[in-house]
């Protein structure tokens, strides 16, 4: 199998990585905070390690405000319904963004709770248009605004550092949504950034459940989840202190664990430029190919990921061919992120073919993809 798709999972992961998930598992599997034994703490610890693992990649970042979850989807939903959103407040998100921030702020807007707009990104350049986004801000003054740091669908390297800015001058929550990056490419001006959300299996070469988020800002979040906390356990008020107001239940310490290793892997290796070279390689192929359809614009910054279609079939219908007929395993459809296809021109394709790079892939690799691709079209 030659496996494009880690923009969904990292696969594989570090040797490192599968080494500590079995110690852990084996050795460390215990539930933290919870009595005072030696298991106990050194589960507790071994937290302690990851969340100090994880604000490293964060100029000035508090080990305590990192705040674990099982997965980006919870840890958004968890500042969604938090931020206590009302009485028709605006918030805006970009065309690029996936269904775990347009489904919750879909449920707060049916409810007549929130207002939710899209930010003006121009459809042929997919640069943000700032004057329009001033007259936006200034007719409906922002509450909350939700960026993707690199989308899951296009690979685009979002400029909401310029977005956030803009935003704060209104005292809006800026929230960073950086499943596709987080570990990988820096966070640029983290300072801009209420919340910034991990996703431990994609860019982080994690295990799956864990992800959660980095609390940057002083704004009071609601709790969305209550139970135990192995601590002030009398009491039934969730804790007031970070990160365990918002971390009730059984930690998943395994694979909290893995971040241990896998963020000391990242520091060793540089998987950034690696990534972006694969892309800019496969896309500058496909553009030798006659009717395979290229949706990013020139001179846009994509990290990773390249979206295209063939024309006269189906995204299913090319990857089922990859798939069935050349062990090559990619994403097809419209990735959980709606209002991208729209933007970019791919629902006429039922979607886009995905193809996502990571660490472990190859330009080789690649090059059976296109001769897979040369094959298709020809018939």
């Amino acid at each position: 199998m030659i496996y494009f798709d880690n923009a969904a999972t990292t696969f594989p992961k570090p040797e490192c990585v599968y080494l500590e998930l079995d110690r852990a598992n084996r050795s460390l599997a215990f539930n933290a905070g919870r009595g005072e034994s030696k298991e106990s703490e050194m589960a507790a610890s071994a937290i302690r390690s990851a969340r100090l693992s994880i604000s490293s990649l964060l100029p000035q970042a508090t080990p305590n405000h990192v705040v674990f979850e099982c997965s980006a989807t919870e840890a958004l939903n968890m500042i969604i319904f938090g931020l206590g959103l009302s009485g028709q407040e605006t918030v805006y998100l970009s065309p690029f963004e996936h269904n775990s921030i347009i489904r919750p702020l879909h449920i707060l807007a049916e409810k007549g709770n929130i207002r939710v707009l899209q930010l003006p990104f121009d459809k042929t350049t997919w640069e943000i248009d700032e004057k329009k986004m001033a007259d936006m801000f200034a007719a409906h003054h922002p509450s909350a605004v939700f960026l993707s740091q690199i989308s899951n669908v296009t690979g685009y390297d979002l400029p909401y550092e310029t977005v956030f800015s803009a935003a704060r001058r209104f005292g809006a929550v800026t929230i960073l949504d950086a499943a596709q990056g987080f570990g990988v490419f820096p966070i640029r001006k983290p300072e801009l950034c209420s919340y910034i959300v991990f996703a431990g299996h994609k860019s982080l070469y994690g295990s799956f459940g864990v992800a959660g988020f980095v609390k940057n800002g002083s704004d009071a979040l609601g709790i969305v989840k209550a139970g135990g906390t192995g601590s002030d356990s009398l009491s039934p008020d969730m804790p007031s202190e970070l990160p365990s107001r918002f971390e009730a239940g059984s930690m998943n310490v395994v694979a909290i664990d893995s971040l241990n290793a896998s963020i000391k892997w990242l520091k060793e290796h540089d998987v950034a430029s690696h990534e972006t070279d694969l892309a800019r390689y496969f896309r500058n192929e496909i553009k030798k190919i006659d009717k395979i359809i290229d949706f990013q614009p020139e001179g846009i910054s994509c990290k990773g990921i390249v979206s295209f279609d063939v024309e006269g079939l189906t995204a299913e219908q090319t990857g089922a061919f990859l798939s069935e007929e050349c062990g090559i395993s990619v994403r097809t459809g419209f990735h959980c992120a709606p209002y991208v296809h729209e933007f970019i021109g791919s629902e006429r394709f039922l979607g886009t073919v995905r193809c996502s790079f990571g660490f472990f892939n190859t330009k080789e690799q690649i090059d059976v993809m296109i001769d897979a691709l040369r094959r298709l079209i020809r018939g």
